[in-house]
């Protein structure tokens, strides 16, 4: 008899939540169970960084994907008429 694909999910899963700390295992479950975009990025960084905080917020690789989206860390929004829409840039293709 074969085993459906939500069978075997639910196993991996199981497996997988005893080796995550308990401290953590909340942010696993919610992103497993009800699809939480923001607790899978927790979960999925916790991972990558041995399920150590403190590495996630020191982490140092910069071409991750979800490196700008990190949990843990308070990012700073550019000032107003700065950055990527600022109003000098959004002109430039019209100044040729």
């Amino acid at each position: 008899m074969l085993t459906s694909n939500e069978e075997i999910r639910e196993q991996k899963i199981a497996r997988r939540l005893k080796d995550i700390p308990k401290v953590y295992r909340k942010f696993y479950e919610k992103a497993v169970k009800n699809a939480s975009k923001p607790a899978a990025i927790k979960a999925f960084c916790l991972e990558c960084c041995m399920w150590k905080k403190n590495e996630v917020i020191n982490c140092t690789s910069l071409a991750c994907p979800l490196y700008l989206v990190r949990p843990f860390v308070e990012f700073s929004k550019p000032p107003k008429n700065e950055g990527f829409f600022a109003p000098e840039l959004a002109n430039a293709d019209r100044r040729v």
